[in-house]
């Protein structure tokens, strides 16, 4: 059994998907998937569905949300699957479940195991392009309210924080030609996020084409000066003059990682750190 959070929910169960027959089915689903293998009170559970103006038989909808949910984890599996089990705790629920069968918890730990790869960026890429399998659209992109909004806000962020990693291990390895396209795309999204501005420059540098390395940057400066009146921060600055010298762009160092600052809070500054 896996469980799917990574763009719309989903639980696949030996190659078939099983469907949550209401949206607030999918939603407690997924809220318990987020936080799988730990206790979810049913006071969070009730914030997290209906925030401040619950209805007035909260927890006996929500009782018959959780019932249906475990109904549907229950629904038999080849031998040998690994079941996913629904289990009633003092206080609240736990979705007791393999992480790996989470693409979350997996992206999580991939990204995890890259970081802690230092001297081996083989490892680190593989480790990586596995995690970008895992993403297949905004985390919980068919359930809405307040709560999913943040955590997919989150996610969104740590996916970017990603992205740009897989992209340096990439170009460490002689192979910028994997990232530029994905890139291209994140930046047409992010226009004024340094960090992905810098990692499209090195991909497309290394790639033999820097005149439109050259371009991006001179977009992305007068974008900022424009919409923010500030100037490019000094990663992107060190990459620019790198390509104008014709030298090979490399990776930057492998600091601790920046505290992560949620996209809509975010200045460009900022946003040229996170990389």
């Amino acid at each position: 059994m896996d469980l799917r959070v990574l763009g719309p929910v989903e639980v696949w169960v030996d190659g078939r998907v099983l469907v949550a027959t209401r949206p607030q089915q999918t939603a407690v689903l997924a809220m318990l998937a987020v936080d799988a293998n730990r206790l979810v009170r049913t006071e969070t559970l009730i914030d997290r569905l209906w925030g401040d103006r619950p209805p007035d038989r909260a927890r006996r909808t929500l009782h018959t949300h959780i019932s249906r949910i475990r109904r549907m984890l229950e629904q038999p599996s080849d031998p040998g699957s690994e079941a996913a089990r629904l289990v009633r705790r003092p206080g609240g629920y736990v979705l007791s479940v393999d992480a790996d069968h989470v693409d979350l918890h997996r992206f999580r730990r991939l990204v995890a195991r890259a970081d802690a790869a230092r001297g081996s960026v083989e490892e680190r890429v593989a480790s990586l392009r596995q995690a970008m399998t895992l993403w297949r659209g905004d985390p919980l992109a068919d359930v809405p309210g307040e709560w999913a909004g943040r955590v997919r806000e989150a996610w969104r962020q740590r996916y970017l924080d990603a992205v740009a990693a897989w992209a340096r291990a990439e170009v460490e390895i002689g192979n910028p030609g994997a990232v530029i396209g994905p890139l291209t795309v994140l930046v047409g999204e992010y226009p004024l996020a340094e960090f992905l501005v810098a990692a499209l420059m090195r991909a497309m540098h290394a790639a033999g084409r820097t005149a439109e390395a050259l371009d991006y940057f001179a977009r992305t400066r007068r974008r900022l000066v424009e919409e923010v009146g500030i100037e490019p921060g000094a990663e992107l600055r060190g990459v620019h003059r790198a390509v104008l010298r014709g030298e090979a762009v490399g990776a930057p160092g492998r600091s601790a990682p920046v505290p992560w600052v949620p996209l809509s809070h975010r200045s460009p500054t900022r946003l040229a750190q996170a990389g």
